[in-house]
């Protein structure tokens, strides 16, 4: 049984999955433009993938632009993810400077959560336990751009994440074919339904896996991605057709209840 995640009055791991949508701006203005758009496309979370952002390595513009985005957004809970080149991302920076950017945004107050690339980064428990002593909510996370490991591999992973003491997983893996994408959502499935008590968030890329953006409510997922504009990641929809094809889904799964 999942015990869900609660931030700012958004219940993360119960109900239908959450949709989030990420801030990919490289200039302040940029961003501030997104997460106006954002606010009024009214997502349940909006992610800043500061990876993206052409001042990451200097602390005070970093600091002013994050109370910037939060302002806008509102009472919109934010996910802050520096996401490095090895999972996808645009980030080249150090392990010391990874660790004090993520903690400069929880100890803001204006990230209720911190994405945290536990494979990719050194010390994440140490990280993990810094990060909750600031009141925000970590999401443990890996991203394959590249393949979709067996099933075997996938569940250890998951575990291994669920040991770092996060209050969330996530994965997101790259499939060859449909059977890749069916291995992850079993995956998922047997994680909540008998491996860990903590929301999972988890998603196939590409075309190939757009149907695990769709149906988080059939598999266990609690969280998927759409886009306000420039997707992030392959396979992310615009914000409206998400919605509408998860609620055309979840409408069947009653009916057929």
């Amino acid at each position: 049984m999942t015990k869900p995640v609660e931030v700012n009055g958004v219940v993360i791991g119960s109900g239908l999955p959450k949709i989030c949508v990420p801030l990919t701006g490289k200039k302040k203005e940029e961003l501030l433009e997104e997460a106006s758009r954002a606010k009024a496309a009214a997502p349940d979370l909006a992610e800043w993938r500061a990876d993206y952002y052409e001042h990451l390595n200097c602390e005070e513009d970093f600091t002013q632009t994050l109370k910037e985005i939060k302002e806008e957004l509102g009472d919109i809970p934010l996910i802050f993810t520096i996401r490095s080149a090895e999972e996808g991302g645009k980030a080249d920076i150090s392990e010391e400077e990874y660790a004090d950017r993520v903690l400069e945004a929880a100890e803001s107050g204006c990230a209720e959560l911190i994405d945290v690339e536990v494979f990719s980064r050194k010390n994440t428990d140490q990280l993990i336990e810094k990060l909750h002593t600031t009141g925000a909510k970590v999401i443990a996370s890996t991203h394959d751009f590249h393949k979709t490991d067996d099933s075997e591999i996938l569940k250890k992973r998951f575990l291994q994440m669920d040991s770092t003491g996060a209050d969330i997983l996530k994965m997101a893996v790259m499939p060859a074919e449909f059977d890749d994408v069916a291995s992850l959502m079993q995956v998922t499935n047997e994680m909540v339904e008998e491996h860990t008590e903590k929301p999972v968030i988890s998603m196939a890329m590409g075309n190939l896996g757009s149907i695990s953006r769709i149906a988080g409510e059939n598999f266990g997922s609690a969280v998927t991605f759409a886009a306000i504009g420039a997707a992030s990641a392959p396979g992310q929809f615009p914000i409206e057709e998400l919605r509408m094809m998860m609620n055309v889904l979840h409408k069947k799964n009653i009916e057929e209840d």
